[in-house]
């Protein structure tokens, strides 16, 4: 709920229908850094996992 100066308490679900009345819509935003992936960089480190597989490394799981 989100209150005001007035007192009045709004539930996120009732603004959202009112603000899709209105024409209004939102999708929650993706966090990525594709957009910024070196693809010499991102070789270079598959090449070195490879290199790590090689001598045993494995992945741990937490």
């Amino acid at each position: 709920m989100t209150g005001s100066r007035a007192g009045a308490r709004v539930s996120a679900a009732w603004l959202t229908e009112l603000l899709h009345r209105d024409g209004f819509r939102w999708k929650r935003t993706r966090d990525t850094l594709r957009h910024n992936a070196d693809p010499v960089l991102q070789q270079a480190a598959r090449a070195e996992l490879e290199e790590l597989r090689l001598y045993g490394w494995a992945r741990m799981r937490a």
